[in-house]
């Protein structure tokens, strides 16, 4: 079984300026001023720093805000500080290192010229004729001893005639389609038809759903470990992750990815979360956690046989629930949770377990829904190739069947999925308070 211990010596970050591994988890979550100081004032954990940082890149910023909350005012900081910035206050490991600084390098070219990444050689190629999108490579021309042209839309090698401002020849080139990479199905469209029928239908018995619109601000968490610095890495985790992602993303939520966070930055994140100003503007959210787990919680990247970095359950409810995160009153809040829950078995298979302005009464706790990978006790399985059973059986469930089903069936349908074809596993429903039927309404 793996305890983890709350050190912020993560995989991604060693604190510079200080010795984190000589603080106790006590030490560590009261003694906040140990922690790197953003230029804002604002603490952070070196391992959310590091996560935050490539999640914003992911996003296509090159100039960083602070995702911290600021009590005073009741709002996110937002202050802004730099890559140099972040390299004063954590050292990064060589790989994250040049991650960053390419990603950077890349996106800031973006901004000076009209670019793209040739898909013969992977080489960055500026468009000369705006109008036509047909593009030469002149590395492949080279390499390939003939004329290289590729499709600035699609993406691929250039078919049919040379001018072309709208479409090349490939097969779907300037159709409006879901890319959904190595995802098991591509997401079913819901019909209008269909939503208004149910929302006539069920309108006192279904929570409301805010069309899609540039108004709309679904937002979505997604914090997976892969890399421990003590027990064994989650191999195939990053499969879970781009599924999962695509889902959401196809769903109408803009993710936040996080990876490789100790239970500290685990907690820091859900906080941050919880305080965004987007949920005002959103009818839902989803927080998707991937990791090691005990019967004690969710394992942060630091677990191990003499530290305990652990994660309580409690802390995501807490964090979303009524009085913490007011902005999501009375609207859906999915967890989804990949983690053994205790005990350790598999073969082939590797194991994911751990050696307002009106006010009235509201409960704390209300409109949850929480699928758990297992039950309590036992262990979840994931293929070092292909991810694990929980994340792929959800994707493929609500690929095939969101349009036309709420929540709480998309589940019912993965248990049911497991009761037939997995026996030595089965996910739970965890304190589900959900009092009415929430439909994702895909593409609507």
């Amino acid at each position: 079984m793996e305890y983890s211990a709350l050190n912020t010596n993560s995989t991604d970050a060693v604190p510079r300026k200080f010795d984190i591994k000589s603080l106790n988890q006590e030490e560590l979550i009261t003694d906040i001023s140990l922690l790197p100081r953003l230029p804002c004032g604002h603490h952070i954990p070196p391992n959310y720093l590091i996560a935050w940082i490539r999640s914003q890149l992911e996003h296509k910023h090159t100039v960083f805000t602070c995702p911290r909350f600021l009590q005073p005012k009741q709002r996110l900081c937002g202050a802004s500080f730099s890559y140099q910035t972040v390299c004063e206050l954590v050292q990064l490991k060589p790989k994250t290192q040049q991650y960053f600084e390419e990603t950077i390098s890349e996106l800031t070219a973006l901004t000076l010229c009209d670019c793209k990444k040739c898909p013969g050689c992977h080489s960055y190629v500026e468009r000369a004729e705006p109008n036509n999108l047909c593009v030469q490579c002149s590395i492949c021309t080279s390499n390939k001893l003939r004329i290289y042209q590729f499709c600035w839309l699609c993406q691929r090698e250039w078919r049919g005639p040379y001018a072309n401002a709208k479409h090349c020849a490939n097969e779907g080139c300037g159709q409006s389609k879901v890319s959904q990479g190595n995802s098991t199905s591509s997401l079913k469209w819901c019909h209008h038809d269909f939503k208004t029928r149910t929302l006539q239908s069920e309108k006192d018995d279904i929570y409301m759903s805010m069309d899609k619109s540039d108004s709309r601000t679904r937002l979505a968490l997604l914090i997976n470990n892969v890399e421990f610095e003590q027990e064994s890495d989650r191999a195939g985790a990053e499969v879970d992750e781009k599924n999962m992602r695509i889902l959401l993303e196809n769903l109408g939520y803009t993710v936040f990815v996080l990876r490789n966070l100790t239970s500290q930055g685990m907690e820091a994140a859900m906080a941050d979360f919880s305080q965004r100003g987007e949920h005002l503007q959103s009818d839902s959210c989803f927080v998707v956690i991937m990791s090691h787990g005990t019967q004690e919680g969710i394992c942060g990247v630091s677990y191990g046989d003499d530290q305990e970095d652990i994660l309580p359950v409690d802390s995501i409810f807490h964090h979303l629930n009524t009085p913490s995160c007011p902005a999501l009153r009375d609207k859906p809040k999915v967890i989804l949770i990949q983690a053994c829950r205790g005990g350790e078995k598999g073969d082939v298979w590797v194991a994911d377990s751990a050696p307002i302005s009106r006010r009235k009464k509201e409960h704390r706790e209300k409109d949850f829904i929480c699928l758990r990978s297992c039950t309590p006790d036992t262990v979840s399985y994931r293929n070092t190739k292909t991810g694990s059973v929980f994340i792929q059986t959800v994707v493929q469930t609500l690929n095939e069947h969101a349009h036309e089903d709420h929540i709480e069936e998309l589940f019912r349908k993965v248990l049911k999925t497991f009761k037939n074809s997995y026996p030595d596993q089965m996910p739970c429903k965890d304190r589900t308070t959900l009092s009415r039927k929430f439909y994702l309404f895909p593409g609507l």
